[in-house]
């Protein structure tokens, strides 16, 4: 068995970082956030869609990296991220669906611009 990757998107990357792989979880509401066990995300790549997304603040630190459909390098999630270390691509154009629990890699080699992929399983 191996993995193949399906680039799903593309965004600004807020600063390199090289390549980050994770699980993908949605957040939409401030209810996410607070539902969350905050010891399951180590492992975990937040997908946004607002650039404004502040109710991540409380586990921004310990999330691997940040998805966001908009924003750009000045906005306030961008200031956050890059003050707590964590990746974040920024203005992002999904041209695949990622779903909660699917193993996304982000390729943050680039200094502008980032790219999204959905890994899969391969049978042989």
């Amino acid at each position: 068995m191996s993995d193949t990757n399906e680039q799903v998107g593309t965004g600004t990357n807020l600063f390199t970082a090289g390549t980050v792989t994770g699980t993908a979880r949605w957040f939409r509401e401030t209810s996410d956030v607070l539902s969350i066990d905050e010891d399951d995300l180590e492992d975990t790549i937040a997908f946004v869609d607002k650039g404004g997304m502040t109710f991540l603040s409380p586990i921004l630190p310990d999330l691997k990296a940040i998805v966001c459909s908009a924003g750009s390098r000045e906005s306030h999630l961008a200031i956050l991220s890059r003050e707590s270390a964590v990746p974040c691509v920024l203005a992002t154009t999904l041209t695949g669906d990622i779903s909660d629990g699917d193993i996304v890699t982000l390729d943050l080699n680039d200094a502008d611009t980032a790219l999204i992929a959905r890994t899969s399983a391969v049978t042989a």
